[in-house]
């Protein structure tokens, strides 16, 4: 990068890199693990299929960065109710007829892709209360990482072969114990 870069472009490289690091998260705790049977699932009553939640942020995404933000036409506006937190509770969600998780992999790139194409041409002005600093963009990020909290804890709650990498208990170099 040029060392001109006004405060505008500066946030909008953070942006992408933001988009781009949540997304990287909430793959690799969906279709990057598990088969399409595990995403589909319902785990536990108090929490939605993998899947939905996937879809779901994406569906988020969408309304609020590419109709709102950039103001471009919907992609899937026939999805808005069925990927709506407040319109169906956890325990329901099962049996919607979710999009099916190479489906809903290629809906929330299509999305993303629109969400980039878009931010070059958005500006994030203080006359626009949701733009101004790039605080929808913000908003959108936290929400992803919220709903990847949420797969966490579906991930805790499912049954069968673990399949997040382990962590270690204790930072390298420490000794359990010891002291």
């Amino acid at each position: 990068m040029t060392g001109d870069m006004t405060d505008e472009d500066t946030i909008k490289e953070r942006v992408a890199a933001e988009l781009e690091a949540v997304r990287r998260r909430s793959l690799g705790l969906t279709v990057e693990v598990l088969d399409p049977a595990e995403l589909t699932a319902q785990h536990s009553p108090l929490m939605s299929p993998l899947v939905w939640d996937l879809a779901h942020v994406g569906n988020y995404e969408e309304q609020w960065l590419v109709r709102l933000a950039a103001g471009d036409a919907p992609l899937r506006p026939e999805i808005d109710r069925l990927y709506d937190a407040f319109e169906h509770p956890r325990a329901e969600r099962v049996a919607l007829p979710l999009l099916p998780p190479d489906e809903a992999r290629g809906y929330i790139a299509q999305v993303r892709s629109r969400v980039l194409d878009s931010l070059e041409r958005v500006r994030l002005t203080p006359d626009r209360p949701l733009l101004a600093g790039g605080y929808v963009y913000g908003m959108v990020v936290q929400h992803e990482h919220q709903h990847d909290e949420t797969m966490l804890a579906t991930h805790q709650l499912r049954r069968g072969e673990a399949v997040l990498a382990d962590r270690e208990a204790d930072p390298p170099g420490l000794v359990a114990g010891a002291g």
